[in-house]
């Protein structure tokens, strides 16, 4: 993939959309154990505020307000725990995509 010439942001997003599409063309087995090791290295990677935060907005789907309210901060708390968690969680998928575009012998 070529990078040069991009800002970190757009890079980690192209890293991101073509990860994706790698990825659909896995078979469910390897589907399987890759979401089983990645959940693994979110939550190492992530603060436990921020893996909360983000399970919370884009699995359950909660608004901001809501995620306040129930974890007891502010609307704005809840904003920066999901830009950082995402920052992080677009890092991880980068790597990984890195990773998976070498060779090992």
């Amino acid at each position: 993939m070529k990078t040069e010439g991009l800002s970190e942001r757009t890079a980690d997003r192209a890293a991101y959309n073509e990860y994706l599409s790698a990825l659909a063309s896995d078979s469910s087995a390897f589907r399987a154990a890759f979401r089983d090791a990645f959940f693994h290295a979110m939550r190492e990677q992530m603060t436990e505020r921020q893996y909360e935060v983000l399970l919370m907005r884009e699995v359950e789907g909660l608004s901001g307000k809501e995620i306040a309210y129930k974890l007891g901060i502010s609307q704005s708390a809840v904003s920066r725990h999901l830009t950082r968690g995402k920052k992080r969680l677009r890092t991880l998928l980068a790597y990984n995509l890195e990773l998976r575009s070498h060779t090992f012998s």
